[in-house]
């Protein structure tokens, strides 16, 4: 099972790093890490139906 980590705050989802922004996520949401590149963290959520990078200055609460 991969590890989960919580958003602290909303934060925009992009669909590469620094592009478009293509999704929103509030705070609270359940995220998977994939990869770190740099500044960026590549991320899945809802089972890994849905992908995108977020900036690493989000706030990531360590979950279960």
């Amino acid at each position: 099972m991969r590890k989960v980590i919580t958003l602290e705050k909303t934060c925009y989802v992009f669909l590469k790093q620094g592009g478009e922004i293509c999704n929103r996520l509030n705070r609270g949401a359940k995220v998977c890490p994939v990869k770190r590149k740099g500044d960026w963290i590549q991320i899945t959520w809802r089972n890994g139906k849905k992908k995108g990078w977020i900036h690493n200055s989000v706030e990531l609460i360590n979950g279960s």
